[in-house]
């Protein structure tokens, strides 16, 4: 009788605790993407959506000496980036880039943390572009 017991009540847990994709999205609930994607994934999306916010976090510097056509930048060491990413659509899908992956990867969290609907990081940034 325990043991039923016990069943039952992990059962009810699981069930009320694990919802899934499309139940929250039957419920009208917002599904957050934020991700790293390899580079095919990233220039296909870029070039099958006219409407996408293409942000490089690197440094102006870094900015001056080449980037991606389209790429605003967005400094992700400026003491500021949280306020300047504040100023961008969150419902419009967001690709990020950085110089090799480690502060673009940084700052996915940042904008996953900042409630951005569809956040796709580049891996291994613009030296793989």
């Amino acid at each position: 009788m325990k043991t039923i017991i016990i069943t039952l009540v992990l059962m009810l847990g699981a069930a009320v605790t694990l919802p899934t994709r499309a139940w929250a999205q039957s419920y009208n609930q917002k599904v957050h993407t934020a991700k790293r994607v390899a580079k095919k994934e990233f220039k296909e999306y870029l070039e099958n959506h006219e409407k996408v916010q293409l942000i490089d976090v690197r440094t102006p510097g870094e900015f001056g000496e080449g980037t991606i056509e389209g790429a605003k930048n967005i400094d992700f060491y400026n003491p500021d980036f949280k306020n300047e990413i504040a100023k961008l659509d969150k419902e419009l899908p967001t690709l990020i880039f950085c110089r090799s992956g480690g502060r673009s990867a940084k700052a996915l969290q940042v904008f996953k943390a900042e409630g951005f609907d569809y956040v796709l990081e580049l891996e291994g940034g613009y030296l793989n572009w």
